[in-house]
């Protein structure tokens, strides 16, 4: 399996190494920072054309910008403290960019964003000095999700090109009418992935105002990946709020949560014919 840099397609290489550097990310030091040599290693283990890891962590936020030989690779750490964000005032919309987001995963991003799209733009001037641009993934799990979506939008913003987004087991980061904005620009190359189950995705709840962006891909009890949910699985969403309340979360106990299975699931799905 490789990855298919410049395709803003969904391929099948691609999602397991965006899951695989998904995971990745959750290697961290004792002081819970992203561990550098430790992600780099894990990566190169497995594709020695992995060249460069950096760490970002401020507050609750940690995030790495992976350098690849074909591509560059923003991924953003899910937490356990995403309950927090979801359980107070941080839960309530802020306008930035072209629109309204949920401030606590606004914040999140914001906390790590800089310091690390610096360093990338320090490794483009390389590339074009180079004449070989590589271009740009980004990727999250959980909280990890809403900051790459998030991250993405400030891509959007200054009309600066990525390839696409992967994320797993994300919540809702934008307000309806913020999202068919992003959908209208990126929604192509988005691709949402949701673990059966999993009710971190249906949180906000859409009586907030909040809504999902891009094509979800639908992980059944199977673990078979299926591009269309259906109007049922909608209606399960719509009638799920007794699972939307924030105080009912626990990330340590949620149940198709666990990157590993998103990871697992995609594994199995490389395995399948065609």
């Amino acid at each position: 399996m490789h990855v298919d840099p410049y395709t803003t397609r969904l391929t099948r290489g691609n999602a397991y190494w965006m899951a695989r550097i998904a995971q990745s990310v959750f290697i961290k030091t004792p002081s819970h920072a992203p561990d550098e040599a430790g992600i780099l290693k894990d990566l190169k283990d497995e594709d020695p054309d992995f060249i460069k890891v950096t760490g970002a962590d401020k507050n609750s936020a940690q995030a790495i910008l992976i350098e690849h030989r074909d591509y560059w690779c923003f991924a953003f750490r899910g937490s356990d403290e995403m309950r927090d964000w979801l359980d107070n005032v941080n839960a309530f919309p802020t306008r930035i960019l072209f629109g309204e987001f949920h401030r606590g995963f606004a914040r999140s991003t914001d906390d790590v964003w800089e310091p690390l799209f610096e360093r990338y733009l320090v490794g483009r001037q390389v590339d074009r000095a180079a004449g070989r641009p590589r271009p740009i993934f980004l990727v999250g799990h959980s909280l990890g999700g809403a900051m790459a979506t998030v991250a993405a939008a400030k891509l959007l913003h200054v009309d600066h090109p990525f390839t696409s987004v992967y994320t797993f087991g994300q919540p809702r980061t934008m307000t309806l009418e913020t999202a068919r904005i992003f959908n209208n620009e990126a929604r192509d190359r988005f691709f949402r992935f949701q673990n059966n189950g999993d009710i971190v995705t249906r949180v906000p709840s859409r009586l907030m105002g909040y809504s999902h962006v891009g094509i979800c891909l639908y992980i059944a009890q199977d673990k078979r990946i299926h591009d269309d949910i259906g109007l049922w699985f909608r209606f399960l969403d719509t009638v799920g709020g007794a699972v939307e309340a924030a105080s009912a979360i626990r990330l340590d106990a949620v149940e198709d949560h666990a990157m590993i299975d998103y990871l697992d699931a995609i594994r199995a799905w490389n395995r399948e014919p065609g």
